[in-house]
């Protein structure tokens, strides 16, 4: 069983066909995969129910075959329970998403109640473009009779204004504890493919106090690339506004555990 302690080691990627209840029909390619980029986002705030980033794809594969993975995701990580979940922009095998160009939404979790996607999943037809922002956010609801809170995942397109709800997790936690943003990739996707960048802004979160920015951001990496031109990286491009980008296929400049940016 998957659970939140050993996602963060295996990587969504690796983890993701679980959740997505897809099966590849071919072998992974030979060569090391550029698994993830993840950029840590704290605050030393507590009892938050709230979290909304910005995202923009700004560089994308022309044709990648369908059996690849990418994942550009918020995660938010709640106050007890080994309890997680993620939500974001995919492109992905997955059967609902075959009719929509295999782009969509992925918004689940786990814990260590429910093990790997027990606290719900979602998978909902979205065809995402490049060059387009876009704002991931999630927000608690109600608590429900069983004493279970619902969290709402939510897309806004800049574009055209409008928001699409994709679905909710249940959780025993009342609180978000901290957030991160990822690039996954898998399924064949190497550190030699066609480049991947994105570009992050404008992270804020509500708690019983107001509304906050994160005053801190850590860059991580969980993949087999090599320091070198087809490795991964991520940087600052602002720091006011937060403004921060991940790429595949690229000389890696900022290090693991490097803060991107210290406020307070």
């Amino acid at each position: 069983m998957i659970t939140r302690r050993n996602f963060l080691s295996l990587g969504a990627a690796g983890a993701a066909s679980l959740l997505l209840g897809y099966k590849s029909g071919r072998a992974y390619s030979e060569g090391p995969e550029p698994k993830s980029i993840h950029t840590w986002l704290d605050s030393g705030k507590s009892q938050i129910y709230n979290y909304d980033v910005d995202f923009r794809i700004n560089k994308f594969p022309e044709n990648p075959p369908r059996s690849w993975l990418y994942y550009f995701s918020l995660q938010v990580n709640f106050t007890g329970h080994g309890e997680w979940s993620h939500g974001g922009i995919q492109w992905a095998g997955s059967k609902e998403f075959r009719d929509s160009g295999n782009k969509g939404i992925n918004w689940g979790g786990g814990s260590d109640w429910a093990g790997y996607g027990g606290i719900g999943v979602t998978n909902t037809p979205f065809t995402w473009e490049t060059g387009r922002w876009y704002r991931f956010r999630t927000w608690r609801l109600d608590k429900q009779k069983d004493g279970l809170w619902r969290w709402l995942f939510a897309v806004m397109d800049y574009g055209s204004g409008r928001e699409f709800r994709y679905g909710t997790v249940r959780t025993k936690s009342p609180w978000i504890k901290n957030a991160v943003v990822f690039t996954e990739t898998g399924y064949g996707v190497e550190c030699t493919s066609d480049q991947t960048e994105v570009e992050w802004r404008s992270p804020v979160f509500r708690h019983t106090g107001g509304k906050s920015v994160p005053n801190r951001g850590t860059a991580t990496y969980n993949g087999t690339c090599t320091p070198g031109y087809h490795s991964t990286n991520q940087g600052l491009i602002s720091g006011n506004p937060l403004r921060w980008f991940h790429s595949t296929n690229t000389l890696r400049r900022v290090d693991n555990y490097t803060r991107l940016w210290a406020n307070g």
